[in-house]
């Protein structure tokens, strides 16, 4: 889809979407070819068109709307050109992407997207805002079209020169969005796009699940409760004044629904960052006030504790281990886990590399390929405890290098047509459509009790020879004997990228000094 495309992150009705769908494109049908209607949405389309039905419907003043290019649950956009230009040749309009958001959507999340895209965009491969305006309760964002092939036909045609040059455009938005002291939220091929044979532009569009960290400067968390005269001093000081006994105030019983004061000294409870409000009775305890803590079991009193808010915005199999940890200190590596993951599936040439599935399953599939010993020192550096069966935590970790190596042989294998691997990605529990590890009757026949492959073709970080027992000292770690085309920076990087520690994980500044980035392919 040669689009600028809208990422759906949440759920919505299907209803609102018909509805949003009636005022923009039910409108455009009539004088619209079947060609355009159907996403085809570039110069070549609207030339071959007939003449007499260029003229489109006008649904705004300023743009002329020539068909829907993508539809999410958050907005709709649609191709345009100005009604200025319509006297020019078709392949002398400027072409614009007109983003309508439904009125669904909060004004926060709105003002969020517009902040950030004047701000931030326009340069450095981050898209910018070219012109707004509103329309029957929507609001529309007008950027610069840019046209965009799907990323699944195209990301395993990709040389190593190529992938080289995507990574580095990528990071080269994300640190443009980190300086702001933003996190994206939502860094995903889909929301980057480009087009091998349109050139080789890249943007970075979709704001509308940004988050502005502890040194942003954007602003983004709201208006100040205080006005804007008050020196913050002065706020301070006058905050004690707020507070209202709570009998005196409440003439029913206080719920956990009210949102005034709580019962443990009347002060009134704050929004914290994740939008939610955090009061006394809603703060989880000590580790040591419970008895089941460390344990693989739950009391029955802390199973009606509230939930923990955290951020949790994002889509599943990009977001990293602090966000399905429910870490509510997250920074700008939520987004720099994101770029290792599409890193990951430009080296191994599966695409996606982890799926669409609930956080649980997705810490799985860390544990998986990273090991639970790292897993669980994760967690631990995040003030969380992991609890895992027995076989889960006797997972040994990967080495990222092999494991594309191996994937990148069975992508091979099927063009080629010999069907290497018959489908089976090696016992990887990865959501890419592979198969866990089939059991004890495969370790001793393949020799590896942790991947299920034989001694040379091992994925594990360390080999373990075939009928060592678990606890054997004997393994000895993968070396880069076998370096390929890709060679051994690139998977250095990707180490550093999914760093399962956020507080160790590289920066997009630092990324981008990368010794891989000066490897001439």
């Amino acid at each position: 889809m040669d689009c600028v495309q809208q990422t759906t992150t949440g759920g919505g009705s299907g209803e609102q979407e018909g509805a949003q769908q009636q005022t923009t494109v039910d409108a455009e049908d009539a004088g619209t070819p079947k060609e355009l209607q159907s996403g085809g949405c570039n110069a070549s389309s609207i030339a071959a068109a007939d003449v007499s039905q260029r003229e489109k419907l006008t649904v705004w003043d300023r743009y002329v709307v020539h068909g829907m290019i993508d539809k999410g649950t958050f907005s709709t956009v649609s191709l345009a050109t100005l009604r200025s230009e319509q006297h020019l040749p078709v392949g002398a309009r400027r072409q614009f992407a007109i983003k309508l958001i439904t009125p669904t959507s909060h004004p926060t999340r709105i003002a969020r997207e517009i902040l950030c895209m004047r701000k931030i965009g326009g340069q450095r491969n981050v898209v910018g805002l070219v012109d707004g305006f509103r329309h029957q309760g929507s609001v529309g964002l007008v950027m610069n079209y840019i046209p965009q092939e799907p990323f699944h036909q195209y990301y395993a045609q990709l040389t190593p020169a190529e992938v080289q040059r995507y990574l580095r455009q990528l990071l080269i938005a994300l640190e443009r969005v980190h300086l702001h002291g933003v996190i994206h939220r939502d860094v995903k091929p889909s929301n980057f796009l480009h087009s091998p044979r349109h050139g080789g532009t890249y943007v970075l569009v979709d704001f509308g699940l940004a988050q502005e960290t502890d040194q942003g400067v954007l602003s983004l968390r709201g208006p100040d409760p205080c006005p804007e005269t008050a020196a913050p001093a002065k706020c301070e000081q006058e905050e004690p004044k707020q507070v209202v006994p709570v009998r005196k105030a409440l003439k029913r019983p206080l719920k956990l629904s009210n949102s005034t004061t709580n019962d443990l000294g009347g002060v009134p409870s704050r929004p914290n960052s994740s939008g939610g409000r955090t009061t006394a009775a809603s703060r989880p305890p000590p580790p040591s006030a419970c008895s089941c803590y460390g344990r693989a079991q739950v009391c029955n009193r802390c199973l009606v504790r509230p939930e923990m808010n955290a951020p949790r915005a994002g889509t599943p199999g990009y977001r990293p281990p602090e966000v399905l940890l429910k870490y509510p200190h997250q920074t700008t590596a939520v987004d720099i886990w994101a770029a290792g993951v599409i890193f990951l599936g430009l080296l191994s040439k599966l695409y996606p590399f982890f799926g669409n599935v609930d956080d649980l399953t997705s810490l799985a599939h860390m544990i998986e390929v990273f090991g639970y010993e790292r897993m669980r020192e994760t967690a631990r550096a995040l003030d969380r405890t992991l609890h895992c069966d027995a076989e889960t935590m006797a997972k040994r970790p990967y080495s990222l290098r092999r494991l594309c190596q191996n994937f990148r042989a069975i992508h091979y294998g099927r063009e080629l047509g010999s069907g290497a691997g018959g489908g089976d990605a090696g016992g990887v529990a990865v959501a890419g459509g592979s198969s866990p590890p089939s059991g004890r009757d495969e370790e001793q026949r393949y020799g590896c009790d942790n991947c299920c492959k034989p001694p040379d073709t091992c994925l594990c970080q360390r080999r373990r020879a075939v009928g060592a027992s678990a606890g054997d000292d004997e393994a000895e770690p993968v070396g880069d004997t076998d370096c390929d085309e890709y060679g051994p920076d690139a998977y250095e990087l990707l180490e550093r990228l999914l760093e399962t520690n956020p507080h160790r994980r590289i920066s997009a500044t630092e990324a981008l000094q990368h010794p891989y980035f000066q490897v001439q392919y």
